[in-house]
């Protein structure tokens, strides 16, 4: 499948999606740049775990190697605990 994709977006300099508005039927294309959206998804990650990170360490004390050594999951269990 993602040798289509590739396929398919191969010299493609103009990358447009077709958008419907739920609420009212209009449609309409929109530019769609997927380096820039990999970009923002990419740094919201990294700025959601520094905030962990921020969290973490200051109601424990622990340091960012020990938050980051954590799951994932774990984390997440630890930052519901500290924001009840």
């Amino acid at each position: 499948m993602l040798d289509a994709v590739a396929e398919a977006l191969e010299g493609e300099d103009d990358l447009r999606l077709a958008v419907t508005c739920p609420d009212c039927g209009a449609a309409w294309d929109v530019a769609f740049d997927p380096g820039a959206y990999l970009w923002h998804e990419v740094d919201a990650a990294a700025i959601r775990v520094l905030r962990e990170v921020d969290a973490l360490a200051s109601a424990y004390g622990w340091s960012e190697e020990q938050i980051l050594a954590l799951s994932p999951r774990r984390r997440a269990v630890y930052l519901r605990m500290v924001t009840r």
